[in-house]
């Protein structure tokens, strides 16, 4: 192989990367993909050129390890799905304005029971910001009154 063909995979790679469209599990896989391909340049030369592009690429692997979030738990999926249902039915418009007051003051009062559920306390916090909206809507709504 030639190092303009292991070159052409590695900035494949790269393009996916600034695209998003690779995960850290896609990255690695690909990396692992780039390593074979190197190892298969015939000149030494170039084959240490493929070695110092993947290194970078590792590099990046690495860092984003180290940053990304872990993946959310079963538990918190599911959460999620009922929370935002709850600020969905809180939001709409119809009914008075007393009717949408206790709507929004009722998604409250479960999403935050529904965030008991939850035993990660990032996610229990991310649940808990979704009543920050409807805690405005329903200020909003009970100054609307008056």
């Amino acid at each position: 192989m030639r190092y303009d063909e292991f070159r052409s995979a590695y900035d494949g790679v790269q393009q996916a990367c600034l695209e998003a469209r690779l995960d850290v599990d896609g990255l690695a896989a690909e990396v692992t993909r780039l390593a074979v391909l190197r190892d298969q340049v015939e000149l030494r030369s170039e084959r240490q050129q493929a070695s110092a592009d993947l290194a970078a690429l590792t590099d990046l692997l690495e860092m984003v390890r180290r940053t990304a979030p872990p993946p959310a738990s079963p538990a918190y999926e599911q959460a999620f799905q009922e929370a935002f249902a709850l600020t969905a039915e809180a939001n709409a418009e119809d009914g008075s304005v007393t009717e949408r007051i206790n709507r929004a003051k009722r998604a409250i009062n479960r999403i935050r029971k529904i965030a008991e559920r939850v035993d990660d306390p990032r996610e229990r916090f991310t649940l808990l910001k979704m009543t920050e909206p409807l805690t405005v809507l329903a200020d909003g709504l009970e100054h609307s009154r008056s």
